[in-house]
């Protein structure tokens, strides 16, 4: 039977990332559990083992730990539940996946060739009873039995990016919500999803949140199935008894309809702008830059354009200082600060280096406080134990230094900060007395070939349609007058993240079909969401403005 793995609060847990981090780092550990018998053929005393998880769980470990995290933790060895795998018979395997007919299938014929010496079984989630038992029922009757050493129900369906930030980690969610043709089988199994995803959340704070919501809709129904999952699970009535003299925390579930303009219009500030204009999922930034000129020069030798090269860094908030200081500023900020912090960096080892090597002159006694003295050996030791740490810090900050360069690419060739202006001025209801005006500027912006790509100037007329600032018949004419600037002039700008700044449809006055696409996906989008505002099924922007 499937094992609940519900960590509770501990001394020192102060984020929820860190509480999924000690249930995994946990998980990592059950193939030598004191609890195992040392004579059982499933038992293990090696400390190493292989990890084998699905696409999901994947995104749920690589914000956790890194490739030598993991080793630290005996894994000598991770591999996709879908891939194709060679025996390896003398060591164990951590399973972690989702509980899913096909991946417990997979298992089963893993067990039924005994791959590995023992299978211990992780479920991001919870193992379902019919699923259990018809797991159960295949793996007797293919003999692979006694190769699974244990099961558990982790709870940890969920991804966490930050301290402070976490993704239920479901794909087109909203689209499913708001599909007219989605059956009640369909909409129900999606509430399931995000229900048992906030249980998972739950589950590994271990404290029990009061949970809040509007009456009716989507977000009281899933309201409802996660207070249910809460009261049913003994563990979970425990930490509330255990926390009722304690401060609960409050959890606030909402429809995105009620505010969709923030994740549609373009943003400012530096975090925003890295997850909008590059290749930004799970910590790792992608992005297109030019090789070196003496690649350049030598692949021109030869009669070829040098092809860009891709570039792929990872940044975490969480143990990089300058990211978590300046991810929420003005992007211009984060480029000042950048440079001052690095050439102040460049400054201090430049003085250490030259103090170490015995050249140091002026800035050695003055770093030293000998006055151009013998020197302090203490304060020599010092510094030279400071190197390291001051090289780290570098090393990070030319990893900024590229990806803000990157972003300046982007912005300076598409005219963010024009797309974000105006898209504020409707936000803000700047155009409440003066509709007109705002028709003109942002039929001026969409129409010009030279601002923008596709996606840009669809999010602009997305942006116009939810603020009050149009009526119906002037938001189907600009849109209207954007789709044909678009098809017979093009766009000066690539369509998409990490391709050419400069489209190679432009000249042509085309689109590509990709953008062409995008562009059809674009005006149905508009025309759906004129629809929910006819309906009054999102809230008008003024009215939000005089409710704050």
């Amino acid at each position: 039977m499937a094992t609940p793995a519900l960590p509770g609060p501990k001394a020192g847990v102060s984020s929820l990332k860190t509480s999924q981090l000690a249930a995994v780092t946990h998980m990592l550990s059950s193939t030598s559990s004191s609890s195992d018998d040392a004579t059982s053929p499933t038992s293990s005393s090696s400390p190493w083992k292989i990890l084998i998880y699905d696409n999901h769980c994947r995104s749920i470990i690589s914000p956790l730990l890194s490739v030598s995290q993991l080793r630290s933790q005996g894994v000598t060895l991770h591999l996709l539940l879908h891939s194709e795998r060679e025996p390896i018979p003398d060591v164990p395997a951590v399973y972690f996946v989702q509980p899913t007919q096909e991946n417990l299938s997979i298992i089963a014929r893993d067990c039924q060739k005994q791959l590995y010496q023992c299978a211990h079984l992780h479920f991001a989630t919870r193992l379902e009873r019919p699923l259990m038992e018809e797991f159960a029922r295949l793996v007797v009757n293919t003999g692979g039995l006694d190769t699974i050493a244990s099961v558990h129900d982790q709870f940890v369906d969920f991804v966490c990016h930050e301290q402070g930030l976490f993704s239920l980690n479901v794909d087109q969610s909203y689209v499913v919500y708001n599909d007219p043709g989605a059956g009640e089988r369909e909409m129900e199994a999606a509430m399931d999803r995000i229900a048992g995803g906030l249980f998972s959340v739950v589950a590994t704070m271990g404290a029990v949140p009061v949970i809040r919501c509007p009456r009716g809709g989507a977000p009281e129904m899933v309201a409802r199935k996660l207070n249910r999952l809460i009261t049913e699970h003994p563990t979970l009535i425990r930490s509330k008894e255990r926390h009722q003299t304690y401060h609960r925390p409050v959890l606030v579930i909402m429809d995105r309809n009620m505010d969709l303009i923030t994740p549609i219009q373009h943003a400012s500030t530096y975090q925003a702008l890295i997850d909008d204009v590059l290749d930004h999922k799970a910590n790792r930034v992608e992005f297109n830059v030019k090789p070196d000129a003496a690649t350049q020069e030598a692949v021109k030798r030869r009669g070829r354009i040098p092809p860009p090269v891709r570039k792929k860094l990872d940044i975490d908030p969480d143990v990089d200082p300058f990211y978590s200081r300046h991810k929420f500023n003005p992007f211009p900020e984060a480029i000042e600060s950048n440079g001052a912090e690095l050439q102040d960096v460049t400054a201090k080892e430049g003085q250490i280096r030259s103090k170490t090597s015995g050249t140091g002159g002026a800035d050695a006694a003055a770093m030293s406080g000998t006055g151009g003295g013998g020197g302090d050996s203490s304060d020599l030791a010092t510094a030279v134990e400071s190197l390291p740490i001051l090289l780290d810090r570098k090393k990070k900050l030319e990893v900024h230094t590229s990806i803000l360069q990157a972003v300046m690419n982007e912005v300076a060739a598409r005219d963010v900060p024009q797309f974000y202006e105006l898209e504020t001025s409707l936000a803000t209801g700047a155009y409440k007395n003066d509709s007109a005006k705002a028709k003109k500027e942002v039929m001026e912006l969409a129409t010009d070939p030279t601002k923008g790509n596709v996606d840009d100037k669809v999010r602009l007329v997305i942006v116009y349609a939810l603020s009050a600032a149009g009526n119906s018949a002037d938001i189907d004419e600009v849109a209207s007058e954007m789709k044909n600037s678009l098809e017979t002039k093009g766009s000066t700008v690539g369509g998409e993240e990490g391709a050419p700044l400069l489209s190679e449809n432009a000249t042509r006055g085309t689109l590509s079909k990709e953008e062409h696409a995008r562009l059809e996906m674009g005006l149905r989008a508009i025309d759906y969401l004129k629809k929910l505002r006819s309906m009054h099924m999102i809230p008008n922007i003024n009215d939000v403005m005089q409710t704050e």
